[in-house]
Order: C-alpha cells, then structure tokens, then sequence
C-alpha cells in the first residue's frame, strides 16, 4: 500500500488491483503541477529516483524504495496514475557495450500444424546472447525444443544465455511453450529475467477464459519456483535497456482502467524496441481499447521500421495506428491460410502491406532481419512445418478446398530449399 503522505488531502478518484501485488491509484482532472507534487512527496517519504521519460509530454518516472512506485501523467486525459509494485525485482544492470556479435532480429516460424496463432521474436545481441518476445502455443508441440535448438545453432553456445523474455499477455497463444520449457527444460538456458505485466484473475471487469487463468497461474508457479530468474512487471512510459537494446513501454492493461476489458487482447503490453537506429513496433495482440490510447497519447512515437502486425492480423489495431507507424516491414505471426482469409476483410492488414516495401507470414519460414534495417537485407530459413490438415478438422472444424491445399503443399516444398 501506499503510505498516507503519499496521496494528497483530496484522496484519487480510482484504485486499480494491476495483478502481482501491484495496484494502482488514479487522479483525474490533473496536471503538471499536481504530478511534480504527487513525485515530491514520494521523495519525501525516502524513495530515490531510478528513472524518467518525456514522451510527447507523457511524463513518468519510477521511485525504489520498499517497493517499487511509478508515477505517470497523460495530458491527453489529464490523469496522473500512482502504480505502487510490491512484485518487481530491479533492473538488472547493462553494459554500454558487451561484445561484437552483429545485432538482428527474428520473426522465428512457430509451428503451424495444428494451431494458426501464436508467435515469438528473437532479439541477437551484441554479446551473443538473446531477447525474446513471447513463446508458441502449447499445440505448438515441439517448439520449446525447437527454440532452445535455434539458440543454440545461432549462438553456438550449448546453453544459450536469454538475456530477457518480454510477454505481451497471458493467451495461451503467447504463454504456452515458455511454461512448458520452464517445466522440462529449464537446465538448457540461461534465463536472465523476465518481463510480463499480467492482469489480476481477481478483477471482475475483466473477460477471462478459463484455459486463461490456469495458463497463467502455471506461467507465475512455475517462476515462483525459480526465483534466480529476475521478474519485471513493466508500467507505461517505463524505459529500460536489456544489452544493446532499448524497450520503451506505451501501453499496458493498466492504462484500460476504469473501462472493461472485454477483449482479453487490450490486456496486451505495447512495446517500442531500439536498436541500432532501428525502431520496431511490438504490440501483441493489442486491440480496440488499446489503440485508442496508443492514438491519443502519440504520433511521432508511433513511427518505426518495422512493425509485428496486432493479434495476428485479426481485427486488432486500427488502419490510422499502421499509418502513423510507417513501417517498411510488415511482420504477421499467423499462417498463410489465415493470411489469405483476413486480407479481404481487414482493412489495417492492407493498410500495413501497402506502406511496407516488403512483409512476412511466419507460417511460410524463419525471417532474420540484421540491424540497422534495410529492406532487402534478409535472411530467410527453410520453411519447417506444414500443416496438418486432417487434424485441424478434427481440432478446429476447418475444411479447407483441395485445389487450395494442394498449391499450399507445392509451395511449402519449395520454401523448403530455401537457405
């Protein structure tokens, strides 16, 4: 909780249970002035200032003291928000420079046999080791191996040194094989820390799914019982560097509140990456709700190279969120069948497409961009999977035409010769 000098005599107007013993107080109609007060009376109380951001006026700065505090301010709804955190570890501490690996990034081919959705970016840094973004689905079945196997080739380290995992949320989709490699095959990798900023199975105005809320109790199980692994809960505006890589984070299920979060998806943490020059677009799964924070809050920020398209190109962000971005590549976690059913139908996919020079569908092979992004300057693996058709029917309940499945298959052969 948060101590009584804290909160100024006129009290907030919102408390927010944020998950992990984290909870966060809102102030309306607030300014500037009201912010610096909120901030001083937070040093006042013996806190010491670990770090701050300006971004297109969204002031933040986060305090340590017996617990974590951050505190941000948004003009575009004149709300200050207090986030007391009572979960997170601190930062672990980064080199300028760590060594002279060549950085890129990857949009790794999760295993689409039996599953359309699901995603994971590999981040290569400097000193060799990695920065991931969220895991396949659980349907996914071999991929926890598959991953460490990938590391280990890219690497050629036996056990590869994960430098941080960042989770966007907790759909089994983005969640699954990070459990189960945590469960199985935790001795295969160096696990640094890890990043997730998951909503409270206790909040009410919040629509879960069951195969939601035992996901991710296993996912907070299964780190309880590692406590070597450093966890992070990461808050909006918050700014952090993990190697030669700068996350900066714009949107978070908290910035939701008091609004029902009737799509899971808007519980998605949105993160910009930095490196090199470059600027990359993560927003997860993020949806309606979300992106009407993300467009009141920025323009300019918004711009990148290169940008994962939302929820896997399923009614996720807005076509004004892809104009603003800019990228000139276009990054979809989704297989080529769902490619091709959404495109007519989704005016933000066509949208991306169109400003980018050039795009990817995970489902066709692993894609491998160096740092600084030029188009062109691609890497692409051989295609490993191919779905499995009987039993997605059998799954799903997806017929598909045989003329189609049959064009899919000749194409796969050939991405197969792809080196």
């Amino acid at each position: 909780m948060i101590p009584d000098e804290i909160i100024p005599g006129t009290g907030y107007d919102g408390l927010y249970d944020c998950g992990d013993n984290t909870s966060m107080y809102v102030f309306e109609g607030t300014d500037l002035s009201f912010f610096d007060k909120i901030c001083g009376n937070v040093t006042a109380s013996g806190y010491s200032l670990l770090c701050e951001s300006d971004i297109e006026g969204n002031i933040s700065r986060t305090y340590r003291g017996d617990n974590l505090i951050h505190i941000y301010f948004t003009p575009s709804d004149k709300k200050t928000r207090l986030i007391s955190d009572g979960f997170s570890d601190d930062l672990p501490a980064q080199a300028e420079k760590s060594g002279d690996t060549p950085p890129s990034f990857i949009q790794f081919e999760v295993d689409h046999s039996l599953i359309d959705c699901g995603m994971c970016y590999i981040a290569v840094c400097d000193d060799g080791s990695f920065i991931l973004l969220d895991s396949p689905h659980w349907y996914s079945v071999n991929d926890d191996i598959r991953i460490i196997e990938f590391l280990k080739k890219l690497s050629g380290e036996e056990k590869p040194r994960i430098a941080g995992w960042l989770f966007s949320h907790a759909h089994e989709d983005h969640i699954g094989k990070f459990n189960s490699l945590l469960e199985f095959y935790r001795e295969r990798a160096d696990i640094e820390a890890v990043y997730f900023n998951f909503t409270s199975p206790e909040y009410e105005n919040i629509l879960y799914e069951s195969n939601v809320v035992s996901g991710a109790e296993k996912f907070r199980s299964l780190l309880g019982e590692h406590r070597e692994i450093k966890r992070i809960k990461p808050h909006t505006g918050m700014k952090f560097r993990i190697r030669n890589y700068t996350f900066t984070v714009l949107c978070t299920h908290e910035d939701i509140f008091p609004q029902n979060i009737t799509d899971f998806n808007d519980s998605s943490t949105v993160y910009l990456c930095e490196c090199e020059g470059t600027r990359i677009m993560l927003p997860g799964d993020a949806s309606a709700l979300s992106d009407r924070v993300l467009l009141d809050r920025y323009r300019e920020t918004l711009a990148c190279d290169i940008i994962q398209v939302s929820h896997h190109g399923h009614s996720g962000l807005s076509p004004e969120f892809y104009r603003r971005a800019g990228a000139k590549c276009a990054l979809f976690p989704v297989t080529q069948i769902k490619f091709d059913e959404e495109y007519d139908r989704q005016e933000s996919n066509r949208t991306a497409i169109d400003l980018a020079r050039e795009y990817f569908i995970a489902s066709n092979g692993t894609v491998r961009i160096p740092l600084p992004y030029s188009p062109g300057n691609i890497k692409l693996y051989p295609d490993e999977t191919f779905e499995d058709f009987e039993g997605i029917f059998n799954l799903w309940s997806y017929e598909y035409p045989e003329e189609y499945k049959d064009r899919l298959y000749r194409e796969f052969l050939g991405r197969r010769e792809t080196e």
